[in-house]
């Protein structure tokens, strides 16, 4: 897993948007409603918030991204984005997102690299290949300021660590 101080890998992915999924039908999507996520394009807006899951529809994943949508209107002061992150294709994250009005973008690690070369690849198992649930923030610089790896004891990101980190990175 990347560290804090870290310089963050070039990530450019297929990405779900909550203005795509509201303008097309469920089970209508096509490659016209996915949406390219460029992590050096992001930057150049402020810090990046990636929030790493396993994936959609389930339970947990579905649990933390919606404390993710609520806890989302908080960054809106401190001029951040965010991204959730998973192994899932585009268009069950477009499912996702209408059918739990997220306010975010979900980015698709489906057939790319970026799960791997943020180091939070599920090692083994019979879901060996899925994100760990995990959070960074990216500095505009492009260099890691905060890290997070769930545990069995803490399945939620400290949002107010989150937030520290954002303001520090707006601040520099």
């Amino acid at each position: 897993m990347l560290e804090e101080g870290d310089d963050a890998p070039e990530v450019t992915a297929p990405m779900a948007t909550p203005d795509a999924a509201a303008s097309t039908d469920r089970g209508s999507y096509t490659g016209d409603d996915v949406a390219e996520f460029s992590l050096e394009d992001a930057l150049d807006e402020g810090p990046v918030v990636l929030a790493f899951y396993p994936g959609v529809f389930s339970r947990t994943c579905t649990e933390e991204l919606c404390d993710l949508r609520d806890w989302k209107a908080d960054l809106a002061d401190l001029d951040a984005q965010l991204y959730g992150v998973s192994v899932d294709a585009p268009w069950p994250l477009l499912a996702f997102i209408d059918e739990y009005d997220i306010g975010y973008p979900l980015v698709s690690g489906f057939n790319n690299d970026v799960i791997r070369d943020f180091g939070v690849r599920w090692p083994d198992g019979l879901l060996a290949g899925i994100a760990t649930r995990a959070v960074f923030v990216v500095d505009p610089d492009g260099t890691v300021s905060y890290t997070w790896e769930a545990s069995e004891e803490e399945r939620f990101p400290d949002t107010e660590a989150i937030e520290a980190a954002i303001a520090e990175a707006v601040s520099a």
